[in-house]
């Protein structure tokens, strides 16, 4: 039986993953507009590549945090996650 902790951590590891997945064909989509555009959008997949394995970062450090001290982490993973998914439908809705 997986812990609390654990259940939340897979939890978020598969929406990361899927946020990633949709970064990729945000990536693709991308390369079909012009140069200048294109710079513009590599630049934001840039970022968006950043905060990206800035939770990763995050839900590796509750990850590895003491059964009684991940759950004062999961605020941050969640506000991290949040302007990730934030920062992504804003790109999403430039294209």
């Amino acid at each position: 039986m997986m812990s609390k902790r654990d259940e939340y951590a897979a939890r978020m590891k598969q929406q990361i993953d899927e946020l990633n997945e949709d970064i990729d064909k945000l990536e693709r989509k991308a390369k079909n507009v012009s140069d200048a555009t294109e710079k513009k959008y590599d630049e934001q997949i840039v970022k968006l590549r950043r905060e990206v394995k800035q939770v990763r970062e995050k839900l590796d450090e509750l990850r590895s945090a003491s059964e009684s001290a991940w759950e004062s982490m999961v605020d941050e993973v969640e506000n991290v996650a949040k302007a990730l998914k934030q920062s992504f439908n804003y790109f999403k809705s430039q294209l």
